[in-house]
């Protein structure tokens, strides 16, 4: 029996257990940072099958690390588990810490013993936080070679566009007064903060293509019937580059200031989260891609029209050779992540059934990094050189 057909083996032998996690941490839908029982889950998991698991790394509660094997290359996979409010796993993360778990469990059990060190890393907070720059400053991925993660989507392909993203929190300060007897004492926080909201929906005519400016109000002020003194709201920047969100934050700025000359207000712009651009390693993609089609999964190309999104993984793919890919648990319909409708998808039988031809796939990719030498040279080698031929 060839190698890979023994690593789909022992998938299917497990498949059932792996569909049940996915289903569970569904239930589970814990928000970003508060992962207990979904990261206990996958860690307990690999623990169960021989792997060795460090829990509570970088300072992160529900992060974890799990290794097996030893020796030279080291390929991480990387699993995701946080929910979003209100609207659950609406982005499929309850199947990606599975993917990366059962493919790191279908190597274990083909190889008699690993010639190669095998990680998974437990990411939290990719929704709400970019946990996984606080495990690169810890250093997890410092003696790394390769990493991976398959993420759910309306299409199969080892590649992907998503925007660098920086997250602001605006903040206006004025002064209250009653808002019928006395308002001319009040400096009104809340004209500040629409003002704002108004000239970024002017500034949009002017902008390049393909960047987004998008945000809410989380305090709008006190009561209807006094002159607002505070209010605040999250703004996001994105494009396709961090040159790009560099140039919109000197707008951003710029009309903070414009509405604080307009109220007599004052302000404070606080930078919350920062993601930077993917960079798309292309022989590892078009290898994953390769192994997508010997497990029956149809490969699409990846373009901007599909939605573009913001990701932490871009964070990885510039400190080591990666790719954030794609498997489609929709089938033939195209279903907008974050929305009720992919929620669905992402507890459907034909979404698990495409999780288990998605951990096959990284699984026989990882094999084929540590059994080609080459390959593995090309991987690096392009990283280190920065092509960006996609």
């Amino acid at each position: 029996m060839k190698l890979k057909d023994k690593i789909a083996a022992q998938i299917d032998l497990l498949k059932e257990s792996f569909v049940k996690t996915a289903q569970t941490i569904f239930q589970l839908a814990e928000l970003s940072y508060q992962e207990v029982k979904s990261s206990q889950l996958l860690a307990n998991l690999l623990e169960e099958n021989g792997f060795s698991v460090q829990r509570g790394v970088a300072g992160l509660a529900t992060s974890f690390i799990a290794v097996a094997g030893s020796g030279t290359p080291k390929i991480a996979l990387l699993a995701e588990y946080d929910a979003l409010p209100a609207i659950g796993h609406a982005c499929g993360h309850n199947m990606i810490g599975v993917m990366s778990c059962g493919a790191a469990i279908g190597l274990k059990y083909a190889f008699e013993t690993l010639p190669f060190t095998l990680v998974v890393v437990g990411c939290p907070a990719e929704e709400h936080g970019a946990g996984k720059k606080d495990l690169i400053k810890a250093g997890v991925f410092k003696d790394v070679d390769v990493a991976m993660m398959i993420h759910p989507a309306s299409m199969s392909t080892g590649f992907d566009i998503a925007y660098a993203i920086r997250r602001y929190k605006i903040e206006f300060f004025g002064k209250s007064a009653h808002a019928a007897a006395d308002p001319a004492k009040g400096v009104n926080a809340l004209d500040a903060m629409v003002l704002l909201f108004n000239s970024i929906g002017l500034l949009r005519q002017q902008l390049p293509e393909k960047v987004r400016v998008h945000g809410i109000i989380t305090n709008g002020g006190q009561s209807f019937n006094t002159i607002p003194e505070y209010t605040s709201a999250e703004l996001g920047l994105r494009a396709l580059k961090m040159e790009e969100v560099n140039f919109l934050e000197e707008k951003l700025r710029s009309l903070v200031e414009g509405s604080c000359k307009m109220t007599g207000c004052t302000s404070k712009i606080t930078v919350e989260e920062e993601m930077p651009e993917v960079y798309v390693n292309v022989p590892l993609a078009k290898t994953l891609e390769e192994n997508y089609k010997l497990v029956g999964e149809k490969v699409s190309m990846r373009t901007y029209e599909q939605g573009v999104g913001s990701t932490d993984m871009g964070a990885v793919t510039q400190v080591v050779p990666a790719i954030h890919a794609y498997v489609n648990i929709t089938g033939e319909k195209i279903v907008p992540t974050h929305t009720k409708e992919f929620a669905l998808a992402s507890n459907s039988e034909y979404g698990y059934q495409a999780m288990i031809r998605a951990t096959k796939a990284l699984a026989f990719t990882v094999y084929d990094l540590v059994n080609d030498k080459e390959l593995l040279k090309e991987v690096k080698e392009y990283f280190v050189q920065r092509r960006r031929d996609f």
